[in-house]
């Protein structure tokens, strides 16, 4: 009896040693069944990837015509559409096809604000003459031909501000890296950092300098770009004077030192002027607004105090 159960006993130890020493063969096969039903499927997301495209393409097909129809509107003389594309980029519309975009733009509020008022004219009053529509189909037509344009003309102004705003603090910034002993390409790509945000619109032109040059552009290539892309008279000057330094071998921080007190005495005597402009421009308000409040004031009080005597 005793016998039996050693060899019972001796059963299940064995059969546990042979479970154990099959436990990570088990596993391991568990987890390969696992990666390859992943493998799997990813294989199949990757094979109705096709099918996915082919429903989407009524979408791509719609915008692919629409760039055609903007392509087509676009203008075919190279210099011309250079000009245009030099507007949008000082106005930062970098899209490769902002010039088919922009003349598209301008198609379809040609097509759109005549449209509009086409619609509304059933609701205007008889009473208006007869040219009236016409009349208003024709400026609603030029309106909706200059919009684009003056939108981005408003914006090159809104950006030509900001980098107006913020050159002072350019020019004080490379003055402090150039002479802590940084070179020019990054004393420009540091500052542009500095700038990024207090004056935005001059750190992305200083970060495309930086990257210009890094490029291997010409440095005075560069710097003449970025004084036409930023539209300032003193980036103009700044071009100017880092050309002339370069030629010369002046020395680069005390040039810029120079330069940097030069502008802000010029922009002191701009403010001078302005002020002393203002009292000639308030003549004529004071005259038509001013005057006539104040004699009215004066003599109405006079005119009624000698009408109750009468």
């Amino acid at each position: 009896m005793s016998d039996l159960l050693s060899s019972a006993n001796m059963g299940i130890l064995l059969l546990a040693v042979a479970l154990l020493a099959a436990a990570p063969g088990v596993i391991f096969m568990v987890r390969a069944s696992g990666v390859a039903s992943r493998i799997d499927l990813r294989l199949s997301r990757r094979s109705a990837a096709p099918s996915a495209d082919l429903s989407a393409k009524p979408q791509t097909r719609i915008a692919d015509r629409l760039a055609s129809i903007a392509a087509r509107a676009a203008p075919k003389n190279k210099s011309e559409a250079s000009q245009i594309r030099f507007r949008l980029l000082r106005a930062r519309y970098t899209h490769p096809q902002a010039v088919a975009l922009f003349y598209g733009a301008r198609l379809l509020s040609l097509i759109l604000f005549p449209l509009c008022f086409f619609v509304a004219v059933p609701f205007l009053p008889d009473s208006l003459p007869g040219w009236f529509p016409l009349a208003g189909f024709g400026f609603t037509a030029i309106f909706g031909l200059m919009l684009p344009g003056i939108l981005v003309d408003r914006r090159i102004q809104n950006a030509e501000l900001e980098c107006s705003d913020g050159f002072p603090d350019m020019m004080d910034l490379l003055v402090a890296c150039v002479e802590a002993g940084l070179s020019l390409d990054a004393a420009v790509l540091r500052v542009s950092e500095e700038l990024e945000n207090r004056h935005r619109e001059l750190s992305l032109n200083l970060k495309t300098l930086a990257l210009e040059m890094r490029a291997g552009r010409a440095r005075k290539a560069a710097w003449r770009a970025f004084a036409d892309r930023v539209g300032l008279e003193e980036a103009s000057s700044l071009a100017t004077m880092l050309r002339q330094s370069e030629e010369m071998g002046t020395s680069l921080g005390e040039t810029l030192r120079v330069f940097s007190s030069d502008m802000r005495q010029r922009r002191m005597l701009m403010a001078e002027e302005k002020a002393m402009a203002l009292p000639a421009k308030m003549t004529v308000p004071l005259i038509l607004f001013v005057f006539p409040v104040l004699l009215g004031v004066l003599i109405v009080p006079a005119i009624i105090r000698f009408q109750s005597f009468m």
